[in-house]
């Protein structure tokens, strides 16, 4: 019956049972009710309006169904909710139950588990499901099992529906001996350890000696101490396997080990394999490798494969030999491994190497007789080639990145080659650091660098561009300075303060690219790009890259040209004109590493280094890179290791390392990033610095030729140190501008510099 003046009505449905209708849902649901409530003015006159609410459950889950009405139809209303569907109580619950739940059980594998359900209902029907999944024609209240898995039934009746709770099924096979015990002659005296591996659930042992079971020997592993024949049987639910027989023989004369040939120390290439071996003399003897004096899991034989080598194997290497009368271990020897990143860009790269190739002369890709020329791109693949890089100004080898040595179409094509190595970050970098050499040529040109050591020499005539746009003055122009290093530069060139170092040059026209090797897809081969103040030295080898070393530094660190060309070098953010910085995201990375460091005493005082840095100490060394792989990094005092860092000082090194990482074309940024940012290698990466000339801090703060006093930041020094990764950055006094500052880094890899290649 309708419940007069409501937005919702009861229906008599069936017996016992009602329809509950919305109009503004225009929907019907059966409604099973099995309590109601009465609104608390249940008292009210019969013509007031009241407000009752009625809670029940159906298919969809708990619901509460509200309504209003005249006081005088209330009695009407709770009879109906109240009588439930054929029920008088308002709890009444209709649909099966389930009465026996089916039980889990672990069976023998060939063998069958019998589920059952038992169920009260009317009309009933089953269907089992295994994980999830409905099993064909499993239609009755019994299914055996044959595979593991959970099972349960769904039960359905008339009125509704129920699911059993899960029953695990859990496979079980006979034991499989893995390992079987070893044989050995022992001293008088001692034991040795017999031990079984088997694979199996649920596992017992029992250790027999001649045939006869020991008491108490039920564990993997017995420790016998008289001569005889031993076996043990390994036993579960689905089966039984015993060993091999291992024959115990005791002697007085054994002898401890003696190790006659020892390991060797060896070089490898990522991604081969590497071996190390021992000789000895002795009889029953166990071994144990180390790596780093830990052991290593199952390395227990004479020799130590190691299948595909990567960063993370290298380290010092030793085995332990043992006998019952004594121990001997080798020597500790060094393992090191050349590693390379993958790169997929490679083929993209030698593609524009190869089109470069093609636009030059004969005399242009000639294979150079002198590692210092500068008339052709190629370079036989040697390290006395690859290492022609310094931090000094002047001429570099390989072709000049200039209109006067290349033309239009060969100038385009080298710098394809150097977009395609680079990620955007490291081609503005190189843009950037080549403008910064205008500038320095630009002061030399007309006397207004401020110079080291010297006064103010007297300018040539003739004017540099300051843009690092435009034509350097020609060779053998009246007081020109000579762009390409060469000549007699006039006395006192540039603020030089004298001739020497203001001879070798600078401007971005002295910048250029070699190839170490001839550019291919499967040997190794080298890129170049180098001048005063950067080098790039990225190394191809099939689908591995490598980027290291890299040298970047500037001077000015900072500037601006005005419109009417105007430089000026002591500047801040807000000066006008064009802003030049071109180390501006390395310098914020270190200022903010070594900021944060600052901000707690005990982590400041565990980074700093002793001593005093005037540059970087694994730099070009004057181009004395030849023992690149000798290179001794520091073992000890190391400053502060990562695991020792708050987030903030963990967040800024990774920040720092990326810095100069993602100069590089991105898979090959990614991969580096990869190794240098691992949880094993940030674990073994330590910062350290060395504090300014103003003996407090190291100050790597922006526009530094700003302050008051430029020179009181020279010496601040910082670097990462890394299990393969070496940044450093340090800030020195200016040389053409000598009143000022200006900074030197090195980006190296201790196990992949010129890709570990020589």
């Amino acid at each position: 019956m309708p419940v007069a003046s409501s937005p919702q009505f009861l229906r008599k449905a069936a017996p016992g049972c009602f329809s509950f209708f919305s109009k503004s849902h225009k929907s019907a649901t059966l409604v099973k009710p099995r309590k109601t409530r009465q609104n608390p003015r249940k008292t009210a006159p019969a013509g007031d309006r009241l407000r009752y609410s009625a809670a029940y459950s159906n298919n969809h889950g708990a619901r509460a169904m509200h309504f209003s009405t005249r006081a005088a139809v209330i009695a009407t209303s709770l009879t109906l909710l109240l009588s439930g569907c054929g029920s008088s109580s308002p709890d009444a619950e209709t649909g099966p139950a389930i009465v026996t739940q089916p039980a889990s059980a672990t069976i023998i594998s060939g063998s069958n588990s019998v589920l059952s359900v038992v169920a009260s209902g009317t009309g009933l029907a089953y269907q089992w499901y295994r994980d999830g999944t409905a099993i064909a024609g499993a239609t009755s209240a019994i299914y055996t099992a044959t595979e593991a898995g959970a099972y349960y039934v769904v039960v359905s009746a008339d009125d509704g529906s129920i699911t059993s709770a899960n029953a695990t099924i859990a496979l079980t096979t006979a034991p499989v001996i893995t390992a079987q015990p070893s044989s050995a002659t022992i001293l008088t005296g001692t034991s040795q350890a017999l031990t079984v591996a088997a694979d199996g659930d649920a596992l017992a042992y029992q250790w027999y000696k001649d045939g006869v079971a020991m008491d108490g020997a039920t564990a993997a592993t017995y420790s016998a101490s008289a001569a005889g024949s031993y076996s043990v049987t390994v036993t579960n639910a689905a089966g039984a396997a015993t060993s091999t027989a291992a024959v115990i023989a005791v002697s007085p004369d054994v002898t401890a080990p003696v190790i006659t040939t020892q390991p060797l120390a060896q070089t490898v290439n990522a991604g081969t394999g590497v071996a190390f071996s021992v000789v000895v003399n002795g009889v029953s003897v166990a071994y144990q490798w180390y790596r780093n004096d830990t052991p290593i899991a199952g390395a227990t034989g004479r020799t130590y494969t190691i299948t595909t080598a990567n960063a993370n194997s290298a380290g010092t290497y030793k085995v332990v030999v043992t006998n019952t009368a004594g121990t001997a271990t080798s020597a500790g020897v060094a393992l090191a491994v050349n590693v390379l990143s993958a790169g997929t860009n490679t083929a993209s790269v030698v593609a524009a190497a190869n089109a470069f190739l093609a636009t030059l002369s004969a005399e242009q890709k000639a294979v150079a007789l002198d590692a210092t020329s500068s008339t052709t791109v190629l370079f036989d693949y040697a390290l006395a080639n690859a290492n022609q890089w310094t931090n000094l100004p002047g001429s570099r080898h390989g072709l000049r990145l200039n209109t006067a040595t290349l033309d239009a179409a060969q100038l385009a094509a080298a710098n394809a080659v150097i977009s395609k190595a680079l990620s955007a970050t490291g081609l503005t970098l190189l843009g950037e650091l080549r403008a910064a050499d205008q500038v320095l040529a630009g002061a030399q040109a007309t006397g207004t660098g401020t110079g080291m050591g010297g006064g103010n020499g007297t300018p040539p005539t003739g004017s540099m561009p300051t843009d690092g746009t435009g034509t350097v003055p020609g060779t053998g122009a009246a007081g020109a300075f000579p762009a390409d290093g060469t000549g007699t530069p006039p006395a006192g060139a540039g603020g030089m303060g004298g001739t020497g170092v203001a001879a070798l040059g600078y401007g971005s026209d002295l910048y250029s690219i070699a190839f170490v090797g001839t550019p291919s897809a499967a040997s190794p081969w080298i890129l170049q790009v180098a001048g005063h103040h950067l080098a790039y030295n990225i190394t191809y080898n099939g689908s591995k890259v490598n980027a290291t070393p890299t040298f970047i530094g500037v001077e000015p660190p900072d500037w601006t040209v005005a419109a009417d060309g105007t430089v000026t070098v002591t500047n801040n953010a807000s000066t006008a004109g064009a802003a030049h910085a071109p180390m501006e995201r390395q310098r914020a990375a270190v200022y903010n590493l070594a900021e944060a460091i600052y901000q707690d005493d005990a982590t400041a005082a565990a980074a700093r280094l002793v001593g005093t840095f005037t540059d970087v100490i694994m730099g070009a060394s004057g181009n004395s890179d030849g023992n690149y792989k000798s290179l001794v990094y520091p073992t000890t005092g190391r400053g502060l290791q990562y695991s020792s860092m708050n987030d903030a000082q963990k967040a800024y090194t990774r920040a720092a390392i990326e810095a100069w990482v993602n100069t590089q074309a991105a898979d090959v940024a990614a991969t580096l990033l990869g190794d240098y940012l691992s949880d094993d290698a940030l674990a073994d990466t330590y910062v350290g610095y060395g504090v300014g000339q103003n003996g407090s801090k190291a100050d790597f703060s922006a526009w530094p030729n700003a302050k008051a006093a430029p020179l009181d930041a020279q010496r601040s020094y910082i670097r990462i140190d890394g299990p393969r990764v070496w940044i450093e950055f340090v800030v020195q006094q200016g040389v053409v501008y000598g009143t000022n500052v200006h900074y030197h880094t090195i980006w190296r890899d201790k196990t992949a510099d010129y890709g570990g290649s020589f």
